[in-house]
């Protein structure tokens, strides 16, 4: 479940029929984190204390709810937004300022995400190297999304008017 985060097919429509496009940088939602550490601390107390056993329970139950919130629930609100009218990129809840793509050098590349077995779209320049991970397609990206991804990096590339180098998905 991805809070507000549009599917990658979403994605090229916008790319090819609006002026701006947001690609959000999709992490896990801290509710998963706080849960299970909540958990651990309970059942850390509950065996310290020797308390029911039905407590206890309660702990390793709420574990297991905040590993399913941490895999699962996601949030999307950071990212970047890329103006098409002004040739640039601009970081939305993320560290770092704008790109403006005036000079020449840039491209865009899909390459290996962060995660196994996940693809991604970088900004590169030639002398600085990647300069942004515009967008990380997250595990299991197969058939119609890595279409749907590789037509993403193009369109972006054509509309950013910047090359595309890398190998093609």
């Amino acid at each position: 479940m991805r809070l507000g985060a549009p599917s990658l097919q979403q994605l090229v429509r916008q790319a090819r029929d609006e002026t701006q496009v947001f690609l959000p940088h999709v992490v896990p939602h801290p509710a998963g984190t706080w849960i299970g550490l909540g958990a651990v601390g309970l059942g850390a107390w509950a065996h310290e204390r020797d308390v029911s056993p039905v407590v206890q329970w309660v702990a390793l139950g709420g574990l297991l709810v905040g590993m399913w919130l941490y895999a699962r629930l996601k949030r999307s609100d950071a990212g970047w937004l890329v103006d098409f009218a002004s040739r640039s990129i601009a970081p939305r809840g993320l560290p770092g300022g704008p790109v403006s793509l005036d000079d020449s050098g840039w491209s865009l590349a899909c390459a290996p995400g962060e995660r196994r077995s996940s693809v991604a779209i970088d900004l590169r320049h030639a002398d600085r190297g990647r300069v942004a991970r515009l967008y990380d397609s997250g595990p299991r990206l197969r058939g119609a999304r890595m279409t749907a991804l590789n037509e993403l990096a193009d369109v972006l590339a054509e509309r950013l008017r910047i090359g595309r180098s890398g190998p093609r998905l």
